[in-house]
Formats: structure tokens, sequence, C-alpha cells
């Protein structure tokens, strides 16, 4: 018998790595120059210093990109919101440790309610244009009026990506990948109950202090029956207000949209899962969720960084599941 979960990774291996070599602003082929680690610091600010703990250029001898990944856009600032599905273009190693505690309305299907969230996601720079990317998984407290005080392990998630589009000049990144979804998690938490492959293309842009980071993503579900189809777009612009005064922080506004393509016959429900799972609703085609975030990020060393966001509703809270959410972070990298 076929092993199904080793025929899909094959699958994520092969389209991604089916990935054109898109060409550089000067008309070449070729990977960007590599940066080292001095000269792509010079302009980032921190609040405790801007020295590297290495400045190793090639960790591994001709692929001076591994571990290291695309020096040279330290200025960016990381979206904090919407963790799960917001992939920034940019090519780092690290953790980035999480906790979501997320609100139900009162008036939504799931008669109120929280879910608390705690997760680390992983990146491995591979080379200067390669990344491995581990974005879901951790544990869950689910509590609401329909299921009541229940725990467990999320699903797990993991990809590549790759950056196709670099020009420092102009602070400008692009980048697309895609992961999978395993149906690793419990279903007492309402874990989704099919694996799920989702592409995605992100892109970030830099103009002096001011930052916006943007992507889309579409969530494709093994079997159409215990899944949703489900399009997201993000955008996250920040702004380093006092580089001087108040190095490294820079406060963040977010858009996030999350738009059910297809209806499922898992659940007889007309809300979907948002960004925490992929329910299978069987009445949620057509139907969208659209919220905000205000927050902060404030980068410490050029290797520790921290963000918040309190997340909220625009669209009717009552049609889905999202309330209001605050978002905590702290990443590790390179």
């Amino acid at each position: 018998m076929f092993n199904t979960k080793l025929v899909r990774t094959s699958l994520l291996l092969s389209l991604v790595a089916g990935l054109p070599a898109f060409a550089q602003p000067d008309g070449s082929d070729t990977a960007p120059t590599p940066v080292t680690a001095g000269a792509a610091s010079k302009d980032a600010h921190y609040a405790f210093g801007n020295e590297r703990i290495h400045n190793n250029e090639e960790v591994w001898e001709g692929n001076p990109g591994f571990l290291n990944g695309l020096r040279g856009f330290e200025c960016a600032v990381e979206p904090v919101g919407q963790p799960l599905y917001f992939e920034s273009p940019y090519n780092v190693s690290g953790l980035r440790f999480l906790y979501l505690h997320h609100e139900f309305s009162d008036g939504s299907q799931l008669q109120g309610g929280q879910v608390n969230v705690v997760a680390v996601q992983a990146r491995l720079a591979l080379s200067e244009r390669w990344q491995f990317i581990a974005t879901k998984d951790g544990y869950s407290w689910f509590d609401s009026g329909i299921i009541q005080n229940q725990e467990g392990w999320n699903d797990l998630a993991a990809g590549l990506k790759y950056v196709f589009y670099v020009d420092r000049e102009a602070d400008l990144v692009a980048s697309a990948g895609a992961r999978l979804m395993f149906t690793t998690g419990d279903d007492e938490i309402l874990q989704s109950e099919t694996e799920e492959l989702s592409p995605f293309i992100s892109i970030g842009k830099g103009w002096d202090k001011f930052h916006v980071v943007g992507d889309l993503t579409y969530r494709f579900p093994f079997d159409s029956d215990d899944g949703n189809q489900v399009l997201h777009w993000d955008v996250s612009a920040s702004y380093e207000i006092a580089p001087d005064a108040l190095p490294g922080f820079a406060p963040l506004v977010e858009l996030h949209g999350v738009h059910y393509m297809s209806d499922g016959e898992r659940l007889p429900l007309s809300v979907g899962g948002l960004d925490y799972t992929n329910l299978g609703s069987s009445d949620v085609s057509g139907s969208a969720v659209i919220w905000a975030g205000v927050g902060a990020r404030w980068k410490l060393t050029p290797h520790v960084s921290v963000g918040g966001v309190y997340e909220f509703a625009l669209t009717d809270k009552d049609d889905d599941i999202m309330d209001e959410r605050v978002t905590l972070d702290m990443q590790l990298t390179w």
C-alpha cells in the first residue's frame, strides 16, 4: 500500500522546487550577491545594541546563505497577527514562540467562550533563497458554549519558501511557497479532519522607517467533504517612530481577511474555522471575515524581538468565530 503522507510530502517538494529562478533587477537570473552581517545591519536599530553574537559569512562552505539566509533587510519589521498563515517574504533562521488568546462571540454558533494556544514556529534558511518553514503545532485549551473545557494538540504544518525577487536598493523582496498541514491534532479541540495544501505569495517593501508586508494564501483541503477551500489575505504596516530615543520600536497596524470559497459536509455550521482550523462547515461558501490588529514589534538585539497585537472583528462577529484576540510572540533568530 502507498504511504499517502509520503506521497503528499513529495508533491509539495516537487511543487515548490519547480518555482523558477526569477530575474533580478539587473536582468540576471543568478542568486543575489551575499551580504555580510556588518554591512546588512548598518542601518538597523535595536534597543540593547547592534552587535551580532557571530559574523559567520559562510557557515556551510559553498553555501553562504545556509543559516544566514538573505541578509540586507534587517530594517524590515516582521508581522505579528494571524501567525499561522501570514508568512513574511524574508528568509531567516530562528524560532518564534507564540501565545494566542482568542474570544468567540456570545452570539455565534459556538455560543461564546475562548481558546488559548501556545506554539513554536521554526524556520531554517537552506540557502539565500530557500527556507524550510514549520508554521503550525502547539497545544490548545478550548472552552465554548457547545464544547466545554477541552484541551489537546494542534495539527502540524510545514513547507518550503523560495525568495524569487530581491532588490536591496528598493528595499523590496518577494517570495512564494507552500505548506502541508497534517491531521495530527485532537478532535476534542476541533482540529481539522483532512490534510491541507496552502500555497502562498508574500511581498515586503520598505521606505526608510516605514515598512509594509502583505501576503495571499489559498487553502486546498485534500477531502472537500471534510474541509472548506479558504482564501486568506493579510497586510501589516509598521513605522519606527523614534530610532534615537526608542531604537527598534515600531508600532504597527494590520488587516486580515478570510473568504470561504466552498462548502463541506463535516459539520452543519454556518461559521468556519478562520485560521485556527478547517471545520468543513456546510453553509459558509461566499461568506467572509475581516479583522484588524493594532500593536507593535520591538527589536531588542539583532537576534531577539518581541511583538504583540490586539485583534478585533470588523465584520459581524456573530457570523463566525472572531470576536477579539491577543497575539504575543518572541522571535529568536540566527
